[in-house]
């Protein structure tokens, strides 16, 4: 039998999405995010849009895999699926492409957005949220010299940012890493929070100590990923033997992780992402495992646009778990496909009472930004 919500057809675009000025971390320079975006149309006529924003180095996927991915198996599975039963068929496609987490992610941000469109219903009620308010994010600062972050952190805090997020990761000089720690604090004050993401860079825990150690003054609020995602009994170690708070993100990307590093007393925090978890469906249960093991979770971001960036934001706003907040997409890129960034102000985030993920996707835009376009009906 045919319903109304079923799914007729799914767009897939691939769009190159330049930055405003290059970012940096411990394994890559970026100029340009790509990213593959999805447009879903329901048997009722209303669309969902989603969006894969792969990186190799976190979950294996390139553009090119999570391309063949949506095109050759995923979309065509969604044909024909009653969209409100989204959980069935994100266990579904998980369980047909399990190691393309990016992948499903977009085909569940776009069936959630289609769901919410068609039921008047922004995606944080579907999510079982109540009214947001306004979400508070940070500002990051890519790998550079001391003086040079410090200056990057300084024009944050001037245009309003109260959190700064420093990007370190030199294993063959962790105390260096110390000094750019310690030179941000000490230009921004002690009233600015910091957040030190490693992005595994440390690699191993003695490694990881001896950063921490040397940077222990700067009362940071956390360490993202000290060391290699593999390592949840190091990572443990690093937590114990410090004592400083540790976030878990690129080693926690699906429910099993999550209830392992709960288990290993791996982390304080979990750095939770959409394209990491394969969408809102998997990204509730790792916040759900989280809160019972009695640690906080982050919703980061992979850098992506408006379209999964907003699909963040709607979690952060369901889950009263979420202590920490980073969709900084919007703001880092020159040219976006959505409208999200009116919702920012300095660091404050407002999301709107509409249907849906609550964006206009500019169709021009996608045009403009389009590398190719494939449709699977």
């Amino acid at each position: 039998m045919t319903t109304p919500f079923d799914v007729i057809s799914v767009e897939i675009i691939p769009v190159r999405l330049p930055l405003i000025e290059p970012f940096v971390i411990a394994y890559a320079t970026y100029t340009h995010t790509e990213s593959i975006l999805v447009r879903l149309t329901l048997r009722n006529g209303v669309t969902g849009w989603g969006e894969s924003t792969p990186d190799e180095a976190v979950t294996g996927e390139t553009p090119e895999r999570v391309l063949a991915d949506l095109c050759d198996a995923l979309a065509p599975a969604v044909i024909g699926v009653d969209a409100r039963r989204i959980d069935a068929a994100i266990n579904q496609l998980t369980t047909l492409r399990r190691s393309s987490p990016t992948a499903v992610a977009s085909l569940d941000i776009a069936l959630h957005d289609a769901v919410g469109r068609s039921c008047g219903l922004p995606v944080w009620a579907l999510l079982g949220g109540r009214s947001p308010g306004s979400l508070t994010i940070s500002r990051v600062v890519s790998i550079a010299a001391p003086g040079a972050m410090a200056e990057a952190a300084l024009r944050h805090v001037a245009a309003g940012f109260r959190t700064i997020k420093l990007k370190v990761g030199d294993a063959a000089d962790p105390e260096l890493d110390a000094s750019r720690i310690l030179a941000v604090r000490e230009a921004v004050g002690n009233n600015i929070g910091l957040k030190v993401d490693v992005n595994q860079g440390w690699r191993t825990p003695a490694i990881a100590i001896r950063g921490i150690t040397a940077s222990r003054d700067a009362r940071v609020d956390y360490y993202e990923q000290p060391i290699d995602r593999r390592d949840l009994d190091g990572l443990a170690k690093v937590r114990q033997a410090t004592g400083a708070p540790i976030m878990a993100d690129e080693a926690c990307q699906s429910p099993a992780d999550a209830l392992r590093a709960a288990q290993l007393g791996a982390a304080d925090f979990i750095n939770i992402k959409l394209m990491k978890s394969g969408g809102l469906h998997n990204a509730i249960a790792i916040d759900a495992i989280a809160h019972t093991a009695g640690i906080g979770t982050q919703v980061g971001t992979m850098v992506e646009s408006s379209i999964a960036s907003a699909a963040g934001l709607h979690l952060a706003s369901a889950r009263s778990n979420v202590r920490f907040l980073e969709m900084g997409g919007p703001l880092m890129h020159a040219d976006d496909v959505g409208d999200i960034r009116s919702w920012y102000h300095h660091d404050q985030i407002t999301l709107p009472d509409a249907p849906g993920l609550g964006i206009t996707v500019d169709d021009q835009q996608v045009d403009r930004l389009a590398v190719d376009r494939k449709v699977v009906a």
